[in-house]
């Protein structure tokens, strides 16, 4: 492999095969942070050598910036804020996912290797967010196959928090209930007998249960997975399973006086 390119795994001590390689002198020294922030480990030259290429699950999305064609599409039409920030689409028979004025990121189903081309001048806190939420999207789409449930929100008290994505600024949690595990950018927390859900995305004055079909509905459309062909096999299990090991109510929104 081309000594140029910094690797990083996510959650290496899982061995995970889910990488990110990149050229530390094309990019702004926030993405690493970034990265760090978000589970990713460096990989030493020799470690990076023994990435498994023919293991299927295997994931290495190259970083790099845009060309000028790109540039133009990632920046986009102002018409296309109507629609918020992200889109996804087929070109040319693959999935490409845009974060206007952030990244292009396209993800051929089935291969190892993906790209993500960003913006020429990533620095704006909010170009940073979307940045974190790109990544969110690559692992929760390279993560789906192992049934590892990806939602927008925080661990909080031993509990999730989960909300939408603009409330948590692109921050997630991961859980892998094979691992009996639940990460977060404060690290892991080992899953116990039961997790607490705690819903916030909705606005309410009191603190209310939700019945498990209602949960299953909730954690149904509401992972950060943006795919065409919707939810896998292995995430629609961990689904089910995650709603009989687990308690859930509606969190009380900030907005009211918790009296």
């Amino acid at each position: 492999m081309d000594v140029n390119w910094s690797y990083f795994q996510y959650r290496k001590s899982h061995q995970y095969p889910i990488f990110v390689r990149f050229k530390p002198e094309e990019l702004n020294p926030k993405f690493l942070h970034l990265l760090q922030e978000m589970g990713f480990s460096q990989l030493a030259p020799a470690e990076s050598k023994k990435i498994p290429l023919q293991r299927a699950q295997t994931r290495i999305l190259t970083v790099q910036q845009g060309s000028p064609r790109v540039q133009q599409q990632i920046n986009g039409s102002d018409l296309m804020d109507r629609y918020g920030h992200e889109s996804l689409s087929l070109q040319q028979g693959t999935p490409v996912y845009c974060y206007r004025k952030v990244g292009l990121m396209a993800f051929p189903m089935g291969k190892t290797l993906w790209d993500l081309a960003i913006h020429q001048d990533i620095n704006q806190t909010e170009q940073m967010v979307g940045m974190r939420v790109i990544l969110v999207r690559f692992l929760a789409q390279s993560l789906s196959e192992f049934g590892v449930l990806c939602y927008w929100g925080t661990v909080k008290d031993d509990g999730l928090v989960i909300m939408k994505q603009a409330q948590s600024y692109g921050e997630a949690v991961l859980i892998d209930l094979q691992r009996k595990v639940v990460f977060s950018n404060g690290g892991e927390m080992k899953i116990n007998s039961s997790l607490k859900i705690v819903r916030k995305d909705k606005e309410i004055k009191t603190a209310v249960s939700m019945k498990r079909e209602e949960l299953i509905s909730f954690l149904s459309v509401s992972t950060c997975l943006l795919s065409f062909s919707g939810l896998t096999p292995s995430m629609r299990k961990s689904i089910y399973d995650l709603s009989m090991n687990s308690t859930a109510s509606y969190g009380v929104s900030d907005h009211f006086a918790n009296l």
